[in-house]
């Protein structure tokens, strides 16, 4: 899957994945080294490292990670997980205005928006290849009661859309999130967060809409 400009993807190598005596089958369509074209075989884990550590400690380096990667998709696919990765939260263009509630007597305050596009595991929010969490973080210092905040996207790249309610809560104590994992699909999304939010302490929110552009 091609990635899109802005995104950011990063894989965290564990160093047992590259050690002991495993026998790891790799397949490729060209020689990993030298000219020509090889004949796909499955290749010794230790062979395949030696063989790299006599061009060069990048050449050392570069081998280890590409093992180490495949050895972690390849748990992660057994065990039917996301795909590994880390990405960064996507602010939406400004902060939302937000009426109603306020701090030191004023009558509103702000609402921050983010996105987050996926593969983004095992790193906290679990968010999958192909998706993007929306999250609305508002700056009025008290515990949501009830979310109607929405969220409405368009994929600018494959036309498919959507309004979707950021309902996402805290299990057993139901505490509103204020977010939502959207199976967007890759590409260019276009998002527009509003509503409202009620909280504990009797105040409601009413958060204007912000509008943002994301990278899925």
């Amino acid at each position: 899957m091609s990635r899109l400009p802005g995104k950011k993807l990063v894989r965290r190598i564990p160093a047992a994945l590259v050690g002991g005596a495993a026998v790891v089958a790799l397949t490729a369509g060209s020689a990993l080294f030298g000219a020509g074209t090889a004949a796909a075989a499955p290749l010794d884990l230790n062979g395949l490292i030696a063989q790299a550590a006599a061009i060069s400690p990048d050449a050392t380096t570069a081998i280890q990670q590409l093992i180490g990667t495949a050895a972690v998709d390849q748990i992660n696919n057994a065990l039917g997980l996301p795909a590994s990765g880390k990405t960064e939260a996507q602010n939406f263009m400004y902060p939302a205005p937000t009426l109603g509630c306020g701090l030191d007597g004023t009558p509103a305050t702000v609402t921050l928006g983010t996105a987050q596009a996926g593969p983004n595991f095992p790193s906290i929010p679990w968010v999958a290849a192909d998706q993007l969490r929306f999250q609305a973080i508002p700056a009025y210092p008290s515990l949501p009661k009830i979310s109607g905040l929405s969220v409405a996207w368009i994929n600018t790249t494959t036309f498919q859309g959507g309004i979707v309610p950021l309902d996402d809560v805290i299990p057993i104590l139901n505490t509103p999130l204020l977010s939502k994992v959207v199976d967007t699909g890759e590409g260019k999304v276009l998002a527009t967060m509003f509503g409202n939010v009620d909280y504990v302490d009797g105040k409601s929110c009413t958060v204007l809409p912000t509008v943002g552009s994301f990278d899925a």
